[in-house]
């Protein structure tokens, strides 16, 4: 990165990316199977599902799930994501607001996802990145007298790839990655009025 500037984005990739290491390191059972492919005591102590929240309490499962991913595959498409979306909206919305709605929107689409499937679990930073990806398309359909935020070739290129794989990993990816679209819309639709009239 050179000379530029950390970003709130760039650190948050990193505990994401150091949770998934503390993870392998950890073990749980063969750490290079792991590594491919997830598993291991850190995932098993921060997936979120139906039962784990509702029945015993653990409520906290709803933002670590968030922090966790199902092999080197799935953390690197996700932190390229993140890397793209994260630090064009921080640009304009502030680090702050970018953790928080990062964080609250990973809890609110896997508490929902928890709703529709009661059955099975939930790990993986795209519950954060899609609301973040809603609210960044809202904020790119708004007009005025300059564009809020510019992406470029590469940045729609791979965002599209990063949706169009998305669509292959199951039912409950899809409903998970579309709840947490919606919900970014709805906060883009708030934020990006305001900052259209600054």
């Amino acid at each position: 990165m050179g000379n530029r500037r950390k970003t709130a984005t760039f650190y948050l990739a990193i505990i994401i990316v150091l949770v998934f290491v503390v993870n392998v390191a950890v073990g749980g059972g063969n750490r290079f199977w792991i590594f491919l492919t997830g598993g291991g005591y850190v995932k098993d102590y921060g997936e979120v599902s139906f039962a784990l929240v509702t029945e015993q309490g653990q409520w906290w499962r709803l933002l670590t799930c968030g922090y966790l991913h199902m092999g080197v595959i799935h953390l690197v498409g996700n932190m390229a994501a993140l890397e793209i979306i994260g630090t064009k909206l921080e640009r304009k919305i502030g680090p702050i607001r970018m953790l928080l709605i990062y964080n609250m929107g990973t809890m609110l689409t896997a508490f929902l996802c928890c709703l529709i499937f009661r059955e099975g679990w939930i790990v993986g930073a795209s519950l954060g990145i899609y609301v973040l990806f809603g609210m960044m398309c809202v904020m790119l359909c708004l007009k005025g007298k300059k564009r809020i935020i510019e992406l470029s070739g590469y940045d729609k290129g791979y965002l599209a790839f990063y949706v169009i794989v998305g669509c292959f990993l199951g039912i409950g990816t899809i409903v998970a990655h579309l709840i947490g679209f919606v919900i970014g819309i709805l906060v883009g639709l708030i934020l990006g009025r305001q900052l259209q009239t600054k």
